[in-house]
């Protein structure tokens, strides 16, 4: 009984704050103390996507792996290294052959590409296409020398200026061509007996170099190189075909 009248104190108030409010037992009261408190979660947020990444960085990050895979590869040689650098690179030759098969597509379907129309990589069209070049040099030879004819500076004491005489004079022979030969060390080419000695011709023609060929215009006096240099028949027939073109992409 005594212990009962000293816990009225204490019941009266709890009593007096709460006023009408049902006090909760003990069980229900130490229950909710002690269990955890639930936290507000932190609000989701949607992570902002990674910048797209272009073919060519695309690439460059691949090809760095790969390098970085058969480094490894070599340094730390295991099985598992190996496969690793040997998937990235049937990677590059799987991508190598899409891209070729690709290629035979495209032609196609945009033919204008193919330059297999123009200009035949097979080994039996290559005398129909040396035939066909060789005409079209004649042509330019032919329209060139109705009204230039070639000067060939030379040294008569050089071999190899010397050689270059008679393919020289044949090649004018051979295609009717004015030829003017021009010795610039006195020495007279027993192939070239017609020739003359420079006088000056080649200082104001800004010529320092010899064996050298020249296309020459009487009329107006213009001028203008075709070759330096030894130079065979086939390579000056191309070499008036360039300067007839204005040097224009024939591939």
């Amino acid at each position: 009984m005594r212990r009962a009248l000293c816990l009225l104190p204490l019941l009266l108030t709890v009593t007096s704050v709460h006023g009408d409010q049902p006090a909760l037992n003990d069980s229900v009261g130490w229950h909710w103390y002690n269990e955890p408190q639930e936290e507000d979660e932190p609000e989701l947020t949607t992570p902002a996507p990674a910048p797209a990444m272009t073919p060519s960085e695309q690439k460059a990050q691949l090809q760095q792996a790969t390098k970085a895979a058969l480094d490894t590869a070599i340094l730390y040689p295991t099985p598992q290294n190996f496969k690793r650098y040997m998937t990235l690179q049937n990677f590059w030759t799987g991508k190598a052959g899409e891209f070729s098969q690709s290629a035979k597509q495209a032609m196609l379907m945009y033919p204008e590409l193919d330059y297999n129309l123009k200009f035949s990589h097979y080994n039996g069209t290559v005398p129909a296409q040396l035939q066909a070049d060789k005409a079209k040099a004649k042509d330019a030879i032919a329209r060139l020398t109705t009204d230039h004819g070639l000067f060939f500076f030379y040294r008569g004491k050089e071999p190899r200026d010397s050689l270059l005489a008679s393919l020289v004079k044949d090649f004018c022979a051979e295609n009717g061509i004015s030829l003017m030969a021009i010795s610039v060390d006195g020495a007279i080419s027993p192939t070239l007996p017609q020739s003359r000695t420079d006088t000056g011709q080649a200082q104001r023609m800004g010529i320092r170099y010899f064996p050298a060929l020249f296309l020459v215009n009487p009329r107006d006096e213009s001028y203008q190189p075709v070759a330096y240099g030894f130079i065979t028949p086939d390579d000056l027939s191309k070499q008036f075909l360039n300067v007839a073109t204005g040097f224009k992409p024939n591939f």
